[in-house]
């Protein structure tokens, strides 16, 4: 038999030859059909956890000095990172190999003067980033950092006041390294902006740094964090108690959708809210002036899936420059949605307050990652409450419960900071193979 018609008995029938004394005789039995469609389950140990952190901030647009009144670059600046795991170099940045990770930083002078916080984030094949510009005086610096071992392409779209802008772009991540791109050389002249990233192989961690300039004068600078899209959200921590505040509320829907937005404080249910509701044209950016002089938290309600985050201002008297000069300081809040999962935050400040909003009436235990209560407050239905934390900084804190809840830091010379807590996920994965036949040869 030749060695191709062996192989095509063989795909079908196994043939057994018996030799019996006295004669010969051949016995064929056909072995039994086995269903080689079946779909089969594995669990699949769920990768390690990393998290990126994109590093330090930077002058977007040169140096005009680095001394003396109004130099742009600063001479003062410290820059901390903590995580629960093992820090290491990736690029500018940092990766942790650990569930959760914060940094935290202070310019004292400079354009970029401020007192910034962001929760470091898993690197991932999607995130959308809501906030910056780059209109006037402005710069969106976006920062891409790969962790992992294998490279990543990212592709990265915007959206802006007049909807998706074409000029989307390509940008190659090796491993372990970090690059960052100035949104204003792609897209100059946008009040507003959502920045989507997706990209392939293991994924990046996303940041987009927002500077702003009024004049000479720093006019608040922040990182914003990943944002996810929802129906029923909550913005936990806008405006400062104690502080005068303005506070922008901006939202972006994809598909489009019909939105209703309401301000809570302290005190409740407040009189501001958007009346019938604003009507969003697909994947056009629309900021709200939000009246709000009390710390709060905004409730939005929408038909389709809808991406948003507030972004508060505090002015102080500014350091350099002629008399009467206001310099301020900025942080963007993204909306969350609220679930009953522990959510995980590092405090990075040992003045750090807790924002913290629920629609319903409850009480908060606040934990460390031990488990250990730190503190117990109660917060009244769609109302919200500032829980202080006398923890060191780089403590990991936990809350479960219905409440959406925001990491604060504001300093009397006019600085405020805030940062989101995370979901972790280490559960084991599943992974369904379906056999399927080979395509016939052409």
């Amino acid at each position: 038999m030749s060695r191709s018609l062996s192989r095509a008995v063989m795909g079908r029938v196994v043939a057994v030859s018996l030799v019996v004394a006295g004669g010969g005789a051949l016995v064929v039995t056909a072995v039994p059909s086995v269903d080689r469609t079946v779909p089969q389950t594995f669990g699949v140990e769920p990768p390690a956890p990393v998290v990126a952190c994109p590093g330090p901030q930077t002058v977007p647009v040169g140096d005009v000095g680095s001394g003396g009144d109004l130099a742009s670059e600063p001479t003062i600046r410290t820059i901390n990172a903590y995580s629960p795991g093992t820090q290491r170099v990736a690029g500018d940045g940092t990766a942790m190999d650990a569930i959760i990770g914060a940094q935290v930083e202070r310019v004292v002078d400079g354009d970029i003067a401020g007192w910034t916080a962001l929760t470091c984030s898993a690197p991932a094949a999607e995130q959308w980033l809501v906030g910056g510009s780059t209109a006037l005086g402005s710069s969106a610096r976006l920062v891409l950092t790969n962790p992992s071992a294998a490279p990543s392409e990212v592709t990265v779209t915007l959206y802006g006041p007049l909807g998706k802008i074409d000029d989307t772009f390509v940008v190659p991540v090796a491993a372990s390294s970090q690059v960052d791109r100035l949104i204003e050389s792609v897209a100059a002249s946008q009040s507003s902006l959502v920045v989507h990233v997706a990209a392939t192989g293991p994924g990046v961690s996303a940041a987009l740094q927002d500077s702003r300039l009024d004049g000479f004068q720093p006019a608040g600078t922040s990182w914003v964090g990943p944002s996810a899209a929802g129906e029923k959200l909550f913005i936990p921590g806008v405006g400062l108690d104690g502080h005068d505040a303005t506070v922008t509320l901006r939202l972006m829907a994809p598909d489009g959708a019909h939105v209703d937005a309401k301000l809570v404080s302290q005190r409740g249910v407040e009189p501001w809210s958007t009346g019938n509701g604003i009507t969003l044209e697909p994947g056009v950016v629309t900021d709200l002036a939000v009246p709000v002089s009390v710390l709060g938290a905004i409730e939005i309600t929408s038909d389709a899936p809808v991406f948003a985050a507030a972004r508060t201002v505090m002015t102080r008297v500014a350091d350099e420059g002629l008399e009467g000069d206001v310099a301020a300081d900025a942080t963007w809040v993204p909306a969350v949605a609220i679930s009953p999962d522990m959510q995980v935050a590092v405090v990075p400040s040992s003045d750090a307050r807790i924002a913290a909003y629920s629609p319903y009436s409850t009480t908060v235990i606040v934990a460390d990652i031990d488990g250990s209560t730190i503190t117990t407050d109660s917060v009244g239905a769609r109302t919200v409450q500032w829980i202080d934390l006398d923890v060191p900084a780089g403590t990991v804190v936990t809350i479960e419960g219905d409440v959406a809840w925001s990491v604060v830091m504001k300093g009397e010379t006019g600085f405020v900071a805030s940062l989101m807590p995370m979901r972790p996920s280490d559960s084991a994965l599943e992974a369904t193979v379906v056999p399927q036949p080979y395509p016939p040869l052409p």
